[in-house]
């Protein structure tokens, strides 16, 4: 009874933790970077307007926050953050770190091209259904010299950051109409706001 106790308690807490790195580092990154922009911008503006206005310097990150957004939304803009970005990919405990984080991030933007579908696939066995994002597909050379083609599917199962990465033949594979953001919303609310019908989509 005791080591089932131990175990249950082992399972929440790594449950737990993985749960709450994502918010706190979120958490930690965005007041990081508001901070030092207000740090950073709050001297030169007071020194500008001739007095201290509370708020200023959130408001300049936020600004600047609007900026980069606009910036990377044109193409121009698109290629300089893609050369600074390669650039500073250089850096080997940059690489590591930003890597790592552009991944969590990318995944939860609704231009994210890391998840093209919702989907809902036969998992973990038949007759469940499970939802998951097409991430890509494969081709599977079988030993008789045939093909089959495979479609990656991640399929979350712990929010968003964990999870089981699967091959399924394609044919078996589900698309729906839901879009990956409102599929995002589904996962991390545990079904929760899932809609009350779902709709296939028609195959191109």
């Amino acid at each position: 009874m005791r080591q089932k106790i131990q175990t249950r308690l082992r399972r929440y807490f790594v449950s737990g933790f993985f749960t709450l790195i994502p918010i706190g580092l979120s958490v930690l990154v965005v007041w990081t970077f508001v901070s030092g922009v207000d740090r950073t911008l709050a001297p030169v503006l007071d020194a500008a307007l001739g007095f201290h206005l509370p708020g200023l310097g959130l408001i300049a990150a936020v600004l600047l926050i609007l900026a980069a957004g606009v910036l990377a939304s044109h193409v121009v803009g698109e290629r300089l953050l893609e050369l600074a970005e390669d650039v500073l990919s250089r850096i080997p405990v940059f690489k590591s770190v930003y890597g790592t984080i552009k991944q969590m991030t990318e995944a939860v933007r609704p231009s994210a091209e890391t998840f093209k579908n919702v989907v809902l696939v036969e998992f973990p066995r038949p007759g469940v259904y499970s939802l998951g994002f097409v991430t890509g597909e494969t081709v599977l050379d079988l030993p008789d010299g045939a093909h089959k083609k495979l479609t990656s599917v991640y399929v979350p199962t712990n929010h968003v950051y964990i999870g089981d990465l699967i091959f399924v033949p394609s044919e078996r594979v589900l698309t729906t109409q839901m879009g990956i953001q409102q599929g995002i919303q589904v996962a991390l609310s545990a079904g929760a706001v899932i809609p009350e019908r779902l709709g296939q989509a028609r195959k191109s």
